[in-house]
């Protein structure tokens, strides 16, 4: 007899810009035939373009309007960090309907009328993308059933590239929200002292420009708005991914690092966020105390080639291995849905 698959209405759109939306993307690739999934945006708009649609159809995953479901429904709701869903009653709404709420924070924090919804009985199971989220968050949500289900990164969409070029760029990628920089930034790139180095960073917007007005940005700089290029291709003009982080700012897991380390490029990343369990010290890459170890280590790379190309396959193993198994998050994620 075959095995009667979840029903899944997601709340939310996929994307290539953000983490929580390429997440999305990422995860109804692995599920899709596992789970019956629907996918259900915020704004008719998304339902209109060319290449999300395609996406899902290719899929076999139907998509609508909240409007355009039925009265009454079973199964589960997802969303991952969505803005609207409280704050837009889409989450009263889907539980009216019968379904079992199922939400991630996704971030750092609880998003507006997340915690109301809590207290009204509207969520029924929460998930987290690492143990340091969780230590944060799971206190406010109480005895609601909680799931670690991190994040899954499918390998094949991130090849490892052999970095043979001329020239040496470092850079980071990530959403362009000034409290993921530390108040430095630009100085703190140019002092690493790496003889004719690029620096390249996506995405950038006017808001990270006006927080660094005081920088004069020189010819070796590259600053990309979102989705000015693919992220592979981005990935693959890095040969270090060097990410220090404000000090305000807290990661809860670190997907674009990982992306790096599928392509091959090596992470050097501060301490006291879930990227401390993601980087093996000194083998798939470093967790920098300060600026002088950022500095020793980015210099120990730079000048020596053979390491550099051992450690950018380490980290192509480690990520493929164990961070981005496919077996396993596939598992992980069909016992939230049990």
């Amino acid at each position: 007899m075959d095995r009667i698959r979840p029903k899944i209405i997601v709340f939310g759109w996929p994307s290539h810009l953000g983490g929580a939306d390429t997440k999305l993307a990422h995860l109804l690739a692995l599920l899709h035939k596992e789970v019956e999934f629907i996918v259900v945006p915020n704004e008719k708009r998304h339902l209109d373009g060319p290449f999300w649609p395609n996406y899902l159809r290719n899929l076999g995953i139907h998509s609508c309007l909240l409007d355009q479901l039925p009265r009454r429904l079973n199964g589960f709701a997802l969303a991952l960090s969505n803005q609207c869903f409280f704050s837009h009653q889409i989450c009263h709404r889907a539980k009216d309907r019968g379904l079992t709420v199922v939400w991630s924070s996704e971030m750092m924090w609880h998003h507006e009328g997340e915690l109301d919804a809590v207290r009204n009985g509207l969520i029924d199971r929460v998930l987290y993308t690492s143990r340091i989220q969780k230590e944060v968050l799971s206190p406010n949500y109480g005895k609601i059933p909680g799931f670690i289900t991190g994040n899954y990164i499918d390998p094949v969409q991130f090849p490892f590239t052999e970095r043979r070029r001329a020239g040496f760029t470092i850079g980071r990628l990530s959403r362009p929200a000034p409290e993921k920089y530390p108040e430095d930034f630009p100085v703190f790139y140019e002092c690493l002292q790496l003889p004719e180095c690029r620096f390249r960073v996506m995405a950038w917007d006017e808001k990270l420009a006006s927080k660094y007005r005081w920088h004069h940005f020189d010819h070796r700089w590259d600053l990309l708005t979102a989705e000015k290029e693919n992220t592979v291709q981005f990935l693959n003009s890095l040969d270090l991914f060097v990410y220090p982080l404000g000090h305000f700012f807290t990661e809860s897991w670190g997907r674009s690092t990982v992306e790096a380390m599928l392509t091959g490029t090596i992470p050097l990343v501060p301490p006291g966020h879930h990227l401390d369990e993601l980087i093996v010290h000194g083998k798939t890459g470093y967790i920098c105390n300060d600026f002088r170890e950022y500095q020793e280590w980015a210099n120990k790379l730079f000048f020596d080639y053979p390491a550099r190309q051992t450690m950018a396959r380490q980290c192509r193993d480690h990520a493929l291995n164990n961070l981005c198994n496919t077996e396993q998050h596939r598992r992980t994620w069909l016992e939230v849905f049990q």
